[in-house]
């Protein structure tokens, strides 16, 4: 809720946050009777944030504000099994259930964060098409651990020719502090498709991991950080411009054409990115994303991705829910 009725603009917000990871585990045996029976267990991993904070702003004219919140929070941490066994005879159902138990205390938390705030961008029908904005904050969390984020978030859109955008974006964020690190919080991941497209976790197969010696995955590793640096280019134009169509260009389903290249690195506490001489070396995708203004609801982007940095994969196609940049 945002209350704007006074040059003060005020508001609250409120809501529940799952993150969910899930594995699966099989196995076979026999009853008292001798009757073979299979048992599954699908394992679900659910870290739930609670948070509800007030919110404060002060334009200063059209294009900036200033803005400042503060809250709580709350991180819980816990699993869930469901068991299901079957007769590997009959193929009847003999049981199934469901068990909840909690894998660490949780966490309580003070947020808070003020942010300079400049935007003069202008929409079209799916992403911005002139304009810049840009966003500088910082964000303490103090409570059971204690971190600072600092964000630095800068946007440009040229348009050289009507209907043709170049957008180009450079963004840093970061958890700096004693509990930046602290391994009960998700650590950041640049593979999202808001950032680096084509890297999306549930697109890397098995056979893409070479294991390291902690036993975990060397090309999802290279995404995680407590730390990230983010660049972005996208030339923009409706579908039908290059066809010579004039007056209303985009028909009837509004839809945008964006050929993009995507660059980041993420790095940890003591690290440093290579391309400031450190060691984390960063990931990169190239490829052309289709958005649909579906109705005026919501944007849907489509996107084919060639990811640099797995060799041998092919293109990627992603779909998400999200305007453009």
């Amino acid at each position: 809720y945002m209350n704007m009725s006074r040059r003060w603009n005020w508001g609250v917000v409120g809501g529940q946050l799952p993150y969910l990871s899930s594995g699966f585990q099989s196995a076979v045996g026999r009853l008292p009777n001798g009757d073979l029976v299979e048992s599954d267990q699908l394992i679900v991993f659910r870290q739930t944030e609670r948070l509800a904070s007030g919110v404060l702003a002060y334009p200063f004219d059209r294009s900036r504000r200033l803005q400042f919140q503060g809250g709580m929070s709350s991180i819980s941490f816990d699993q869930v099994v469901t068991t299901t066994t079957f007769s590997l005879i009959t193929g009847a159902l003999l049981n199934q259930s469901t068990e909840t138990t909690a894998l660490a205390d949780t966490l309580n938390l003070g947020t808070s964060s003020a942010a300079y705030v400049f935007d003069t961008s202008v929409f079209g029908a799916t992403s911005p098409v002139q304009g810049q904005r840009y966003r500088l904050e910082a964000a303490p969390t103090f409570g059971t651990i204690n971190f600072t984020g600092l964000l630095a978030d800068y946007r440009r859109y040229f348009m050289p020719a009507p209907f043709y955008t170049i957008a180009v974006r450079g963004m840093h964020y970061g958890r700096y502090g004693s509990g930046a690190q602290d391994t009960r919080i998700s650590p950041l991941y640049i593979g999202y498709p808001w950032l680096v497209r084509g890297y999306d976790v549930s697109s890397i197969d098995s056979n893409e991991c070479v294991p390291t010696a902690t036993g975990s995955c060397q090309l999802i590793d290279q995404l995680l950080g407590s730390r990230m640096l983010i660049g972005s280019v996208e030339l923009r134009f409706p579908l039908l411009r290059p066809f010579g169509v004039s007056g209303n260009m985009y028909g009837p389903l509004p839809v945008e054409v964006a050929l993009f290249a995507d660059a980041g690195t993420a790095w940890a506490q003591g690290e440093r990115p290579s391309i400031i001489g450190g060691s984390r070396d960063g990931v990169s995708s190239a490829g052309v994303a289709f958005r649909v203004n579906l109705f005026g609801f919501a944007v849907g982007e489509f996107d084919f991705a060639h990811a640099f940095q797995r060799p041998g994969h092919g293109w990627v196609f992603g779909f998400n829910l999200m305007p453009g940049w």
